[in-house]
């Protein structure tokens, strides 16, 4: 060993241990620049990933059905919820672009543009995003969610506050006084939360009994909004019809096809009505679901409420092409006449006795345009046998009902 890196070696042994610690801190600051995005995005990760797992899961049990449903109409709000999913986006760029910058360049506190306002503004956009997904396809667990994922922001920018207020002391605090915390008109929520019973309690009690409520709160303004949506709701989008079980046409029953939340995914699209109605024409025409539903003695009293699903090349189609997308339709045989009373599929939707559950799979407008039965998959048959009443069948049935209504 050199001369030269013995001495090295004994000055670096020499320094002291504040020196020592001051590196450690730089490597774990220079850790902690880099993965900062990860830590912020956690919260709203579990939200964007973890809220819309196991969704077939919550589905077929009926105490956890009701987590599937949307609180939001989602067709109408679509516009609305993509704008504030673009804003929001916008908004965490330019945050990240200027606070990340500042410390590569050692700047110091961050006090211009979007900052001179906000001083999370990349909590604010992810806010924004993630109010814009609920708006656009939020179900009842992503609204939870939701909430659960502000309530995480609010205790991880107090503690990086309060780290900001050691490192730059009152500069900082003079900062806060003329800064919004998220958004405008926060006092006087911050101002409700202090008053609340919990206060006096330890920390971790605080955190506990903060949970619990921002949770009730959560569920009960999703009972809230749903509560109104149904008083407020006008004629859904269906097309009534008559489906003709006989070649003569002397044998018909009442057709209500429903568009779902399936169908409701490219308001913008030019080609979106003409695929709708073509889905029409798929249903009317396809011998496999009239062959189904003669077998089950399907009579004209009763009424086959249709809705439907995406097919295996939903995603894959070109551009939701009508001729070449695949869907799959969710066919209930109602024993409660409808006709053509739109509102009655919404007000009594609770109250629809169901006789059996059709699925037909695989219906494309390509293969009718072949001369081939749209239905390129099998057409499934279930439920009890017609005339009897199955409990555990007819509320299985009815929370799909209610999943497929509730996005409308």
């Amino acid at each position: 060993m050199g001369k030269e890196h013995q001495d090295t070696i004994a000055n670096y042994s020499k320094r002291s241990k504040s020196q020592k610690a001051i590196d450690c801190l730089l490597k774990a600051g220079a850790f902690f620049i880099i993965l900062e995005p990860i830590w912020m995005l956690l919260p709203f990760a579990g939200f964007l990933y973890g809220s819309v797992m196991h969704i077939e899961f919550l589905s077929r049990n009926p105490h956890t059905s009701w987590l599937v449903q949307f609180v939001f109409p989602t067709h109408t709000l679509f516009p609305l919820g993509l704008i504030l999913i673009l804003v929001g986006f916008s908004v965490f760029l330019v945050g990240a672009f200027q606070i990340y910058s500042a410390k590569l360049l050692k700047k110091g506190l961050v006090k211009n543009g979007i900052y001179s306002k906000f001083r999370n503004p990349q909590y604010v956009s992810l806010t924004l995003f993630g109010l814009g997904i609920i708006l656009t396809w939020g179900r009842f667990i992503t609204y939870i969610a939701f909430f659960i994922m502000m309530w995480l922001y609010y205790f991880l920018s107090k503690s990086e506050e309060r780290k900001c207020l050691a490192l730059f002391g009152k500069e900082y605090e003079e900062y806060r006084k003329c800064t919004y915390f998220l958004f405008p008109g926060e006092s006087v929520l911050f101002s409700f939360f202090r008053k609340m019973p919990g206060i006096g309690l330890p920390e971790w009690a605080n955190m506990v009994v903060s949970f619990v409520l921002v949770v009730a709160i959560s569920i009960g303004s999703g009972y809230l909004v749903q509560a109104m949506k149904l008083q407020l709701r006008k004629h859904p989008p269906v097309i009534d019809g008559a489906l003709e079980l006989s070649e003569d046409g002397t044998q018909k029953v009442e057709l209500v096809m429903v568009k779902g939340p399936v169908l409701q995914a490219a308001p913008f699209d030019s080609r979106h009505r003409q695929f709708w109605d073509n889905t029409y024409e798929m249903l009317i025409s396809s011998a496999k679901i009239k062959r189904a539903l003669n077998q089950i003695g399907m009579r004209e009293n009763h009424t086959l409420l249709v809705f439907f699903t995406p097919g295996s090349n939903w995603r894959s189609a070109a551009h939701h092409d009508y001729r070449t997308v695949k869907v799959n339709a969710f066919m209930v045989i109602a024993e409660t006449p409808l006709h053509s009373i739109h509102d009655s599929i919404f007000k009594h939707s609770y109250s629809i006795k169901t006789l059996k559950l059709i699925r037909a799979q695989e219906l494309s407008y390509g293969r009718l345009e072949n001369g081939q039965d749209p239905a390129e998959g099998q057409v499934i048959v279930s439920g009890p046998p017609m005339g009897k009443v199955d409990a555990s069948f007819q509320k299985r049935v009815q929370d799909r009902i209610n999943f497929y209504l509730s996005g409308m």
